[in-house]
């Protein structure tokens, strides 16, 4: 696993940015109201409070996790996960906050797209770094919609084979 650490590191970053994209574009969506800080529990609050640090002392909670706060239970775990992804590791924020954009920018997500360019520019990425970010997202985008289009099968299973080790974890 040691070996592939940089690849898990880089799917949780996927996986829970699809979650908060989908939690802020569909429940707001659908008319679900977002708990308001100064009205939410204690518990609420103070989960609140360390998103806020987190996302360098924003004056907002992002979306997501005022749409989800009306399970406490729930946004504490959804934020657990979104502070162990986004935190620095072997990957830095800088590059996570890249690749959930690019993420953002795939799924056609209003919010994520937003949100993600945000805190890419408020960790010092300028616009020739965002324009890097969508060159290569709009590339990748673009070849796997051709493969798609023309089902095409994928033809690099000699040099990446089949892993037949268990996921980690057991």
């Amino acid at each position: 696993m040691d070996g592939d650490a940089l690849w898990y590191e880089a799917a949780q970053v996927v996986g829970i940015t699809n979650a908060l994209n989908v939690a802020a574009d569909g429940l707001g969506a659908s008319g679900l109201t977002a708990v308001e800080p100064a009205r939410a529990p204690a518990e609420v609050r103070q989960t609140f409070d360390e998103i806020r640090a987190f996302f360098g002392g924003a004056a907002e909670v992002p979306a997501p996790f005022r749409l989800i706060a009306h399970d406490p239970g729930y946004l504490a775990d959804v934020w657990g996960a979104a502070r162990h992804a986004f935190a620095d590791n072997r990957l830095g924020r800088r590059l996570k906050a890249a690749l959930a954009f690019a993420v953002s920018l795939t799924t056609r997500s209003p919010f994520g797209s937003a949100f993600h360019l945000a805190e890419m520019r408020r960790l010092g990425v300028t616009e020739r770094g965002v324009m890097e970010v969508v060159g290569v997202t709009q590339m990748f985008s673009s070849y796997t919609k051709i493969a798609d289009t023309l089902a095409l099968e994928p033809d690099m299973g000699d040099i990446a084979p089949i892993d037949p080790s268990p996921a980690p974890g057991g």
